[in-house]
């Protein structure tokens, strides 16, 4: 299917577009009124969308604004957005705001490599709504990347979050090295780079890609689109290691990853 028609179809369900979404989600990028300048909105990514997948989703993209915005780790920009944007949706929301995108949650103090204090709030993140809202932004970006819809499998790890399952935590940090010693490194790509930007990589031997997805300059999410046409393929050591089986992976500059 040609582009030409492939824009009257959603990215991500392929029923009929209606309109067109904002990958990342256009609350993500401060407005004017906030920061006194209109080029974090300049030249956003678009891409066909039915109304499910784009206007009905809105409750779930200002969640994501409230868990990214303020994101320990990322830039001053996020950190104003949370304390412009994201405050005003507090105060229109009231006190049980923060439950929306945090369970669990109270006060802390971090400090910087320089000593300054900062008040945090540490809590347990709404996973399922995280990785929801990155299939869709995940989705768009492949669509935009490909001019096609994603089929198959997409697979999330959210580098910016601790995982309570140890197994999961080790896989982020395992994922995290090999992306760092990865010798051709991807193109980095977006406007915006301050808010956001992505990277693709190339397909590996199985045909499966792998894509980074950057918040605000600290936050990151590493995503694999395994295709329905993908080679099957035999993997000994992930299989080993689901079965409970003590595994050691070892890395060139030294490091390595236990599981079990």
């Amino acid at each position: 299917m040609g582009k030409k028609n492939q824009s009257k179809y959603c990215y991500m369900c392929g029923a009929p577009a209606t309109s067109k979404e904002h990958v990342s989600p256009a609350c993500l990028f401060p407005e004017k009124k906030d920061i006194k300048t209109s080029i974090f909105r300049n030249n956003l990514i678009t891409v066909p969308s039915c109304e499910l997948h784009n206007s009905k989703k809105s409750k779930d993209d200002e969640f994501l604004m409230a868990c990214m915005s303020g994101i320990v780790g990322g830039n001053i920009i996020g950190f104003f957005h949370a304390h412009t944007k994201v405050r005003r949706a507090m105060e229109r929301s009231g006190k049980d705001f923060v439950n929306v995108f945090m369970r669990d949650y109270r006060p802390a103090i971090i400090k910087s490599g320089q000593g300054k204090e900062f008040p945090v709030l540490v809590g347990r993140a709404h996973f399922d709504r995280l990785h929801s809202c990155f299939q869709h932004i995940a989705h768009g970006l492949y669509f935009h990347k490909f001019g096609k819809q994603f089929e198959g499998e997409c697979r999330i790890l959210l580098d910016f979050l601790t995982y309570e399952n140890e197994k999961m935590e080790t896989y982020k940090m395992l994922c995290r090295k090999r992306i760092e010693l990865e010798p051709k490194k991807p193109k980095k790509e977006g406007l915006n780079p301050e808010i956001f930007r992505y990277e693709f990589m190339d397909p590996d031997e199985q045909g499966i890609i792998a894509l980074i997805m950057t918040f605000y300059e600290g936050a990151k999410v590493f995503v694999a689109f395994q295709g329905k046409d993908c080679k099957p393929y035999f993997n000994l050591a992930g299989m080993l290691i689901e079965s409970g089986v003590k595994m050691v992976i070892n890395f060139p500059d030294g490091s390595h990853f236990e599981f079990n």
